[in-house]
């Protein structure tokens, strides 16, 4: 192995020296790098330990870049005013919007349920009707939907029939002129 080799295989995390970049192009690069860093490890701050936390930072270039958790604004508009405002503001804010998102999904929910019973129902309203003698069911121990469908299904059979008996009807007359 030559040292091109191991120098290669322990080029791993090192310590570096903290000293001010001199190099204008490396000023940015290591800028970047770092406030991604920085960020998230602010990040993984708030998550693991419940806690608010903001980074406002200037690029060399004057640029802003900011972190905040619940938001920059709301922890900076706290400290300014020496209040816990941010709880009751943005936090306060999402409960509400995961509220009503909760509400409408229980509604959602109840109409599903609706459905499933509505489907249960016209199943059994097929079942029934793909018996033969369907139309002599008993009537007395239907529901009222499974009365007004009863009704529809009579309503459509008898259309089925004039239309049949129309179109018999023609057939014969053309047999007839023949």
């Amino acid at each position: 192995m030559d040292m091109a080799d191991q120098k290669r295989k322990s080029t791993g995390r090192k310590k570096i020296e903290i000293k001010k970049v001199e190099k204008e192009s490396n000023k940015q690069v290591t800028f970047s790098k770092r406030r991604q860093g920085l960020f998230k490890k602010a990040s993984e701050l708030c998550i693991l330990c419940d806690v608010h936390a903001s980074i406002i930072v200037f690029s060399g270039a004057h640029k802003l870049f900011s972190f905040g958790h619940p938001d920059t604004d709301s922890i900076v508009n706290s400290y300014v005013n020496g209040t816990r405002e941010f709880e009751r503001s943005k936090l306060g804010e999402s409960s509400l919007i995961y509220e009503e998102y909760n509400k409408q999904y229980g509604e959602a929910l109840k109409e599903l349920e609706m459905e499933k019973k509505e489907l249960v129902e016209v199943e059994k309203l097929a079942r029934v009707s793909k018996r033969v003698d369907w139309w002599n069911e008993d009537i007395d121990n239907m529901s009222h939907d499974q009365l007004q469908q009863f009704m529809v299904s009579l309503y459509e059979l008898r259309g089925k029939l004039y239309e049949r008996d129309h179109q018999r009807m023609m057939e014969l007359a053309m047999l007839k002129n023949y």
